[in-house]
C-alpha cells in the first residue's frame, strides 16, 4: 500500500517534486492523504509519529514513511523500472544527484523566501504566522520565514534567494546550449520533476522572465516543461496561471520592481567579482 501525505496546492514546493515525479512514472495507485498547514494538522500525534519535524510530504509505502521530498522522489522511480528518471551510468548519476542538491540545498530555500516575501506577507495575516511560527520545528526556517515578512525586500534572505536562482539559471542555459532537449539528455528526468514545482512559484509569481531574459535554451526547456501533464496536474483550478487575480500573480506585479532591483545589484555585484 502506497500513501501520500501532502499538501494540496500549487506553491506546496516540496509536495508537488513527489506529485510530478509520481505523474511521470504513470504510478496513480496511490491513497491521497491530504495536510492543511493552517489547520495545524503537521502537528498532530498522529503525524508527528510519521514525521517527528513535521514536514510535508511523507509517502508511506507498506508501513514504512519515507520522508524529503528528493529522497521520496529517487524512491519512487525505483517503484517501476519504466519510464526511468535516473540515467544508467553512475557517473551521470552523480552528475544528477549533484543537480538535486543544488535544488534542494539552494532552491528550495530561493523559492520559499520569494513566496514568502511576495504572496506571504501581503495575503496571510500575521496573527496566523505568528501562531505557526510557534510550532515550527526548523528554527532556521522560522528565522528566514519571519526575516521575508517582516524586513521585506530588505532581508538577506532575499538577496540569497534571487541570487540563489540567477546562479541556477545560468548553469542551466550554459548545459542545454548543446541543444539537448532536458538537462541530463534526451530523456526527462528527476532534475526536471524536482525543479520545477520549485521554479513554477516563480512563474506564478510573473517574475520568471527577470531571470529568462536573454536565455532561450532555458526558456525552450520550461515551455516543454509547462505542457507534460505531470506539471499541469498541479493548477489548483483550471486557469490558474493564467488569472492575473490570482493571489500570485498580484503579489508579484506589486514585487517586481523590487525583485528586479535586487536581481541587477547582484549581477552587478558578481561582475565586481569577475563572475559575471
Amino acid at each position: 500500500m502506497l500513501e501520500l501525505y501532502y499538501l494540496e496546492e500549487a506553491d506546496s514546493i516540496c509536495s508537488n517534486r513527489v506529485l510530478m515525479t509520481l505523474a511521470e512514472k504513470g504510478i496513480d495507485d496511490f491513497v491521497r492523504r491530504r495536510i492543511v498547514l493552517m489547520n495545524g494538522d503537521q502537528f498532530k500525534p498522529e503525524y508527528l509519529r510519521l514525521n517527528p519535524k513535521a514536514q510535508v510530504p511523507t509517502l508511506v509505502h507498506d508501513g514504512k514513511p519515507i520522508r524529503e521530498s528528493s529522497i521520496i522522489c529517487d524512491y519512487v522511480d525505483d517503484l517501476a523500472d519504466a519510464p526511468a528518471l535516473k540515467p544508467a551510468d553512475p557517473g551521470r548519476r552523480a552528475e544528477m544527484q549533484e543537480w538535486i542538491k543544488d535544488s534542494d540545498e539552494t532552491g528550495y530555500q530561493a523559492t520559499a523566501s520569494i513566496n514568502f516575501v511576495t504572496k506571504f506577507r501581503l495575503s496571510v495575516p500575521i496573527e496566523k504566522m505568528e501562531a505557526r511560527w510557534k510550532q515550527v520545528t526548523d528554527i532556521e526556517r522560522v528565522h528566514r520565514q519571519q526575516s521575508c515578512v517582516r524586513e521585506g525586500y530588505d532581508s538577506p534572505y532575499v538577496l540569497r534567494a534571487i541570487g540563489g536562482w540567477e546562479r541556477i539559471f545560468a548553469k542551466m542555459e550554459k548545459t542545454l546550449s548543446d541543444g539537448r532537449p532536458w538537462v541530463m539528455g534526451d530523456d526527462i528526468s528527476l532534475v526536471e520533476t524536482t525543479h520545477a514545482p520549485f521554479i513554477r512559484v516563480l512563474h506564478m509569481l510573473r517574475l520568471l522572465h527577470l531571470w529568462f531574459e536573454g536565455r532561450p535554451n532555458l526558456q525552450a526547456w520550461w515551455e516543454r516543461i509547462v505542457t507534460r501533464p505531470s506539471y499541469t496536474q498541479l493548477d489548483e483550478y483550471e486557469g490558474q496561471m493564467e488569472d492575473d487575480d490570482a493571489p500570485h500573480a498580484v503579489a508579484g506585479r506589486e514585487g517586481e520592481a523590487d525583485v528586479k532591483r535586487i536581481l541587477g545589484q547582484y549581477r552587478e555585484m558578481m561582475k565586481g567579482r569577475g563572475l559575471g
